[in-house]
């Protein structure tokens, strides 16, 4: 294909498009999304030769990989409202805030190791929406509860939410999924790691790390190394809930063990405030949960009980997957002679990790109705899905769309070779840079797969590197780059009360975002030398 410069930036013009809507001039993801599909499609087949059937083609694959996502994040709402509406996940935030009155315990419990099961759950800013609000009645500071969840979910985004974001880059670059899954889990472990200190940086500085050093290394090993295990079984759809759900049940023992006894795991007295930073909070005291732990947490244990089941129980297994729908895409071409191999997959209709999801929610609707629980407002529950998942379904197709097309077209191949080489051999330092970049245009590390992933692949075939481990950086730098995405940041701000202050809050977790991603950079660039 021809690469000339007015050529390339050509290539460049619907990812512009998306930037510039977004972050100049406010639009929403489904807005900007639109418009850049309407711009691929044009520059497509206006400057890079492409008829109206490969576009055919191109949207044909855009829309079958987005019901593979889509199928996980309308089940996913739904288990959540579900236990949202029932009552089960303020009292899980109840029960944990009953366990410690030590404020680094609380933020590692909360903010930290439920953010992290939250993100597991659902996604979607739930870990924030839920967290925040729950610090700032524990009586931290609005500022500290804001940035918190924002810090200590991001790392469990790209496993999460039933794996969707893992998914979304399986989907658009094919490459091996366990090699995949694993060096993911392996980036993003470190990552967890990480943020347990970050979190604990917000609060107070330095000084946690000496008071709590044990119990923040402890409870971030636990959590990232139980997401390497699941990704290393292939349990991908069940990595970052699994490690949410250790993590809880992790950092709930560090709070008993620390009543008993003073210093147990690196837990020091309470230490005076550093000058110049927050008061350490007074606590106040949390409503009483509406309902013990264990029945709280019953959609999730019987969440792991199905997803378990459906993926060990090999009689099971091989049932609910009779019945598959098969997609197949043709080989298309050009008229400037870019080819396009053809390709296909299969969806299965009861064994998908979507219907898992449901499996799930039926089963608990059942149990509580059985137990004599609170009935759910299914009206509330349905608005609630329609609210997030309509807009979320819009921006996901058309993403998708202009993420198809530029591949059909070759648009995202002369992206790569242009990026290539420019950067050369440093090109593992910008990976998650790109990740990070997507995140925060589109506002959804899975956008951020389905517009990148493509190119980090290409531009790693061409440099000769591993086109795994790029792909691998690029969703890590995307989940980091939830920590500083203007729509969870304004969540934030809306659940506590600094409504027009995101400037505040992105002040404090971009340093964390920014620390991050240079490390994951560096970490790649060792890697690939490595390799080499």
């Amino acid at each position: 294909m021809p690469a000339e410069p007015w050529r390339v930036m050509s290539a460049a013009l619907p990812l512009a498009v998306l930037l510039i809507g977004l972050l100049r001039l406010g639009w929403r993801g489904a807005t900007a999304g639109l418009v850049g599909l309407v711009t691929a499609v044009a520059l497509a087949v206006l400057v890079f030769g492409v008829s109206m059937g490969v576009i055919g083609v191109a949207l044909y694959r855009a829309s079958a990989l987005s019901l593979n996502v889509l199928y996980i994040i309308w089940a996913a709402l739904l288990l959540y409202q579900f236990a949202e509406s029932s009552g089960a996940i303020r009292s899980i935030g109840d029960a944990v805030a009953h366990l410690t009155e030590d404020h680094v315990l609380q933020l590692l419990i909360i903010g930290f190791a439920f953010s992290s099961f939250l993100q597991g759950v659902a996604g979607f800013g739930m870990p924030v929406a839920v967290t925040a609000p729950l610090l700032i009645g524990l009586g931290f500071q609005p500022l500290e509860a804001a940035a918190v969840p924002l810090v200590g979910h991001a790392w469990a985004v790209t496993m999460g939410d039933m794996a969707s974001s893992f998914q979304a880059l399986r989907a658009v670059t094919a490459l091996p999924p366990k090699a995949l899954g694993i060096w993911i889990a392996v980036l993003l472990g470190i990552t967890a790691v990480a943020s347990g200190f970050a979190v604990a940086h917000v609060h107070a500085g330095r000084r946690p790390f000496r008071r709590a050093f044990g119990a923040i290394l402890a409870l971030g090993l636990s959590m990232g190394g139980v997401q390497l295990l699941l990704a290393l079984t292939e349990h991908w759809i069940i990595a970052s809930f699994g490690a949410g759900m250790v993590g809880l049940a992790v950092s709930m023992g560090l709070a008993r063990l620390a009543r008993k006894r003073a210093g147990y795991f690196g837990l020091l007295p309470e230490w005076p405030p550093p000058e110049g930073r927050w008061e350490p909070p007074r606590p106040a005291p949390a409503t009483s949960p509406k309902m013990p732990f264990r029945v709280a947490f019953l959609p999730y244990y019987v969440l792991i009980a199905v997803a378990v089941t459906a993926s060990v129980v090999v009689p099971v297994r091989r049932l609910l997957e009779q019945t598959m729908i098969s997609f197949e895409f043709p080989a298309t071409s050009t008229r400037l002679g870019w080819r396009t191999e053809a390709t296909g997959f299969e969806l299965s209709i009861f064994g998908h990790p979507g219907a898992l999801l449901v499996y799930t929610t039926v089963i608990s609707v059942l149990l509580f109705s059985l137990l004599r629980r609170r009935r759910p407002d299914w009206r509330a529950i349905g608005r609630g899905i329609l609210d997030q998942g309509l807009p979320t379904t819009v921006a996901i197709v058309a993403l998708v769309g202009v993420a198809m097309v530029m591949v059909y077209s070759g648009m995202t191949f002369l992206l790569a070779r242009g990026l290539t080489g420019l950067v050369g051999t440093l090109f593992p330092l910008l990976s998650p840079a790109l990740g990070l970049l997507g995140t925060v245009i589109t506002g959804s590390n899975t956008n951020s797969n389905v517009l990148f992933g493509a190119l980090q692949r290409d531009a790693a075939r061409l440099l000769e590197m591993d086109p795994v481990l790029m792909t691998a950086l690029q969703t890590a730098g995307g989940a980091i780059g939830s920590m500083v995405a203007p729509a969870k940041v304004v969540l934030a701000t809306v659940t506590t009360g600094l409504a027009g202050q995101e400037g505040r809050v992105m002040r404090v977790t971009a340093r964390y975002a920014l620390a991050l991603t240079a490390l994951l950079g560096l970490i790649g660039l060792v890697v690939q030398l490595l390799k080499d």
